[in-house]
């Protein structure tokens, strides 16, 4: 009797049963790095055969495409503003850098996995990489470009300016991941600052 309830207790969704798979993945790529983690182990943490395993994900780099497929749209998602058009330039950055370090804090394996470790391990990952990185630096950009006068200022060079933006944000989080020295409340600040400085000194756009 106490068999059957194990069973029909595990028996969960397709859609959640693929969130545990790709949980149990990610903890074992972050403990053992994408080559050391085996199949075996992964189903082993999700509580799933190794058929079932397979029947949602037909090979390793499956999963670690849909971990960076999943946490790189929570990220961009995240830093889009929820109402751009009523948000002043100042705390549309304060926006962007808290959640930016919002969702370090609460996906620092994937984040980790994605950007502070060498996905050499197949193109199709570093692929996948290098577009959620374009889509953040088009997100940016976007918001750089609606307080900007993108007659003075054209988008190539708000481009440009976005990598840069997004360079120090992600080196910053990085060595505070790394250290925890302070709050990351210190390093938000102080982000917030530097990215103000320089934004400053962008033309205006007119008003309407």
């Amino acid at each position: 009797m106490k068999e059957g309830n194990e069973n029909r207790k595990r028996r969960l969704p397709a859609s959640e049963r693929k969130r545990v798979i790709l949980d149990a993945a990610l903890s074992a790529f972050v403990e053992f790095g994408y080559h050391g983690a085996l199949m075996d182990t992964i189903a082993e943490r999700a509580e799933v055969t190794k058929p079932i395993l397979y029947r949602h994900f037909s090979s390793k780099l499956d999963l670690l495409l849909a971990i960076i497929d999943n946490a790189g749209e929570e990220l961009r998602t995240s830093l889009l503003l929820p109402t751009p058009s009523e948000m002043d330039w100042l705390t549309s950055i304060r926006h962007s850098v808290h959640a930016y370090f919002e969702f370090v804090t609460r996906s620092e394996a994937a984040f980790r996995l994605i950007y502070d470790t060498d996905l050499n391990v197949d193109t199709k990952a570093r692929e996948r990489v290098t577009q959620i990185r374009k889509s953040i630096i088009d997100v940016v950009a976007g918001v750089v470009s609606s307080y900007t006068d993108t007659s003075k200022m054209p988008r190539e060079d708000i481009d440009v300016l976005a990598v840069i933006l997004i360079g120090m944000v992600e080196s910053t989080v990085i060595y505070w991941m790394n250290n925890k020295d302070r709050p990351a409340e210190k390093y938000e600040q102080s982000l917030v600052q530097a990215i103000s400085s320089i934004l400053s000194k962008l033309p205006p756009r007119p008003a309407s």
